[in-house]
């Protein structure tokens, strides 16, 4: 039986990782994507736990936020 969540509300999850919820908030389709970092609900986000530890401990960007910032560059 699993008995911590595998998703956390924006708030939650920015406290879990060490960063504020604006910056969760303002990267989501540059460094995090809908359907595999996040997943939105009708009045929240709800953010994998696990693509998140993931995403902090390996430090490397997903094809589609390598792909953001070549259009950008």
């Amino acid at each position: 039986m699993i008995t911590e969540s595998l998703y956390l509300g924006t708030a939650k999850m920015a406290r879990l990782l060490g960063y504020s919820k604006d910056y969760l908030l303002r990267n989501r389709g540059v460094l995090f994507f809908e359907g595999i970092h996040y997943f939105p609900k009708e009045r929240r986000t709800d953010w994998k736990v696990t693509v998140m530890i993931d995403w902090v401990e390996n430090n490397h960007l997903s094809s589609q936020a390598q792909e953001v910032l070549d259009r950008v560059s």
